[in-house]
């Protein structure tokens, strides 16, 4: 896409978001960027051949579906560390099309600006319209499960002051109650999807207690019970 050229930065300086001392804060940037590649790949799934998908749409929708957070953080309507604390809105998702559509009308293909915008309002539906939105939303989906889910709430838990032991145990509850394998079943189309989601639960399930073993100070008295005697 020649025109992501130009497109690209704009979004990018949108979405890199600044903290109390005017430092970088990435973490919507990074998350759209994810998406994006998370989105691009799923287009080359042999169950999308016959989608009649617009390539270049879907990559713009996926960099710029989460601007409204950023404006939104702009306005003062949310704290930085509440970008992604919770799933995105569709007003959100509509003030990400009205930007697009305002700043890129010069720049993209009305067409494709077009698909691209419709994939924005449309990607919190799993059953989205076109085809960009089902993969955008997708996309979205899978990031939000594994390792970066604990990230994502390791920064609202320290933001809020809660204690680490809550991080371990809210995810034990999810587990216990099969949250993410119900899911992963509601909101993931493809298997390669499910595979994937399977694995990085298994990865934070290792996390997790490894995180857990790392706080239990009795662990150092079991490897000093278990240590073999001097000489």
């Amino acid at each position: 896409m020649a025109q992501m050229e130009r497109v690209g930065p704009l979004a990018r300086q949108l979405l890199t978001l600044r903290d109390e001392l005017g430092r970088n804060d990435l973490w919507l940037l990074e998350h759209s960027e994810r998406v994006r590649q998370l989105a691009r790949v799923l287009a080359g799934l042999p169950e999308v051949a016959g989608w009649h998908l617009d390539g270049d749409a879907l990559e713009l929708a996926a960099l710029c579906h989460d601007l409204g957070w950023a404006i939104q953080v702009q306005q003062g309507r949310f704290d930085r560390w509440q970008v992604l604390s919770r799933p995105t809105s569709d007003i959100q998702r509509e003030l990400a099309a009205g930007w697009m559509a305002e700043q890129l009308a010069h720049v993209v293909p009305a067409e494709e600006l077009h698909r691209a915008a419709d994939a924005v309002r449309q990607c919190n539906s799993r059953n989205g319209a076109s085809p960009e939105a089902r993969l955008l939303n997708e996309a979205e989906n899978l990031d939000e499960i594994g390792l970066l889910y604990v990230l994502r709430q390791f920064r609202q838990f320290q933001a809020e002051g809660r204690p680490l032991e809550q991080l371990i145990s809210s995810w034990q509850r999810q587990r216990e109650y099969q949250y993410w394998d119900a899911r992963i079943n509601d909101c993931l189309r493809f298997d390669a999807s499910r595979r994937l989601a399977r694995l990085r639960l298994a990865d934070v399930d290792g996390f997790i207690r490894g995180l857990a073993a790392s706080l239990d100070a009795s662990q150092l008295t079991r490897a000093a019970e278990e240590a073999p005697p001097p000489g």
